[in-house]
């Protein structure tokens, strides 16, 4: 019979913390905070089946995290990069969170290989869903198959993942973007085309640059920055962090933010219609510590 239960609570084995991954994860600075905020990541995600979303459509950012688990953000944030490096969690573009293993620790087996291949029909299907909002297709999920699953099993919990389902689409999304980038740029409208600036190197390799239209933009809200030189500044600092670099959902928030703070610092000095104030703040402070130690020269 179909598997109608709703899961609430964690079936954890006798040696869940022998495992390799969980003897790494804990012998690392900070390794038992990290197991805590993976172990309460399990749990709130139960009644979503194994998928951390907030409300089912807003993506939990580290804050949220933080609040939730009771740990502080900086914590928060090494261990979703760790999480995510040893396979524990995987993060979707759209910020979804899947815990990897919780087929393996829900409380109830009477159709668990039923369940591992639905929860990994699951994330390939709102994988394919992303990437058919990319290409501008139509792409028809399996999603429902996570609740018509039905099956006859022993009852006894199996230690065999099943078969992972992957998208060749996904292996090959780089690929196919690289070689039709300039067929793209063709059809659009000047505005739509990407402005000639060094492109931005995202985190799984691909590049970005602004429209035509958006480049404008921010040379107007930033008048005091030479925009298209700190483009070629971004690009060096992506070339020399890449376990930093953005992705192509955060990258246009990290230009926003790293040319508020080049305005905020006065800009290129020397930059074509950039005037100096006077004197600024730290010239005053300067200007009054000399006084004070009576060095008026």
């Amino acid at each position: 019979m179909a598997d109608n239960k709703k899961y609430y609570y964690l079936k954890l084995k006798e040696d869940f913390f022998d495992g390799d991954d969980m003897k790494l994860l804990q012998s690392m600075k900070d390794g038992y905070l990290y197991s805590d905020i993976l172990l309460k990541l399990y749990l709130r995600s139960l009644r979503q089946n194994g998928r951390l979303m907030y409300r089912d459509i807003i993506p939990y950012t580290p804050e949220m995290v933080a609040a939730v688990t009771g740990h502080q953000v900086g914590t928060v944030e090494r261990a979703m990069k760790i999480l995510e490096q040893l396979g524990l969690i995987e993060i979707l573009d759209n910020g979804a969170i899947y815990m990897s293993d919780i087929q393996n620790f829900i409380g109830q087996s009477s159709n668990e290989g039923d369940r591992k291949r639905a929860y990994r029909n699951l994330i390939n299907a709102e994988k394919s869903k992303l990437l058919g909002k990319l290409d501008g297709t139509n792409v028809q999920t399996d999603a429902g198959q996570m609740s018509g699953q039905t099956s006859k099993t022993s009852g006894q919990m199996s230690d065999i993942r099943p078969p992972e389902i992957r998208d060749k689409r996904l292996e090959n999304r780089d690929k196919n973007n690289n070689i039709n980038t300039f067929a793209r740029s063709a059809d659009k409208q000047p505005s739509e085309q990407e402005a000639d600036v060094e492109p931005i190197i995202l985190n799984d390799g691909s590049e970005w640059r602004p429209t035509q239209a958006l480049f404008a933009e921010y040379v107007r809200l930033y008048p005091k920055v030479d925009v298209k030189q700190q483009f070629n500044e971004m690009r060096g600092w992506c070339i020399s962090n890449p376990q930093k670099r953005k992705t192509r959902r955060g990258v246009a928030r990290f230009v926003n933010s790293w040319l508020s703070r080049e305005q905020d610092k006065g800009g290129a000095r020397g930059f074509a219609g950039y005037k100096p104030p006077r004197e600024g703040y730290g010239n005053i402070a300067d200007r009054l510590s000399r006084e004070e130690r009576g060095d008026l020269s």
